[in-house]
């Protein structure tokens, strides 16, 4: 038997997960290291979109695909894990905290 309430004809909704977002990156380093302009990133991993690219070098945008990390990382010669930094959110310990810089 199934008993049906007045007024719950919607189903639970999940709790949704919050972006796990990066802490901030190295592109501005590697950008001087390099010689490469902020214009010379953007023209090679967006097609030109200087805005997005400064958007993702001065950290406004932390929460990126991993496809676009792969063009930054192919643009600037580097392994992903020397550009962008992540630290895990909501654990106990630091020992947990990944730092990849």
């Amino acid at each position: 038997m199934i008993n049906i309430i007045a007024g719950s004809d919607k189903s639970p909704k999940k709790a949704k997960k919050p972006k796990e977002k990066l802490h901030s990156n190295r592109i501005k380093i590697i950008l001087e290291e390099i010689g490469m302009s902020q214009t010379e990133l953007a023209d090679l991993a967006f097609e030109g979109n200087r805005g997005y690219t400064s958007r993702i070098i001065n950290g406004q945008r932390r929460c990126i695909s991993l496809p676009i990390a792969f063009k930054i990382a192919q643009a600037l010669g580097k392994p992903i894990e020397e550009i962008f930094i992540y630290k895990q959110t909501n654990t106990n310990s630091d020992e947990e905290n990944l730092d990849l810089d």
